[in-house]
């Protein structure tokens, strides 16, 4: 009997996991988003705005979350424009939409760091335009 691995057992590659974490953000399920991480997910968004900072849970990083989406009517979407994907690590540039509570298009551009260990994401940055959070989301 040869000594290989079915296609449905074999681990998935850090970037079948950073895709499959944005595919769920996208149609919305927060179940399979939150789902894709660590429960010591290290997440750090750079900056002095309202929703930026840095968690060391799951739970933190939830937090977050709610108070990102506690400014907007839809939610943001991604599209990716770049998807690098090395070991890992996996960076992603892309172009978010979303509208804020105050009928506001929110149109941010991304560039994010991913690192996945045993199929979850357990480190997560973000770089935005933080003026724009300032000026749109926040507002």
């Amino acid at each position: 009997m040869p000594d290989t691995i079915t296609k449905e057992a074999q681990p998935q590659t850090s970037r079948e996991v950073v895709q499959q974490c944005i595919d769920a953000l996208n149609r919305g399920d927060a179940a399979a988003f939150i789902g894709a991480f660590s429960d010591d997910l290290s997440f750090r968004m750079p900056g002095s705005t309202p929703v930026s900072g840095e968690t060391k849970t799951l739970q933190e990083f939830i937090t977050l979350v709610e108070k990102v989406a506690g400014y907007l009517d839809v939610l943001i979407t991604i599209k990716v424009t770049n998807f690098i994907a090395c070991g890992e690590w996996v960076v992603t540039e892309s172009k978010g939409h979303g509208v804020t509570k105050k009928g506001q298009d929110y149109n941010n551009n991304y560039c994010h760091l991913w690192q996945v260990r045993n199929g979850k994401i357990v480190k997560f940055v973000e770089y935005n335009d933080t003026d724009l959070i300032m000026k749109v989301l926040c507002a």
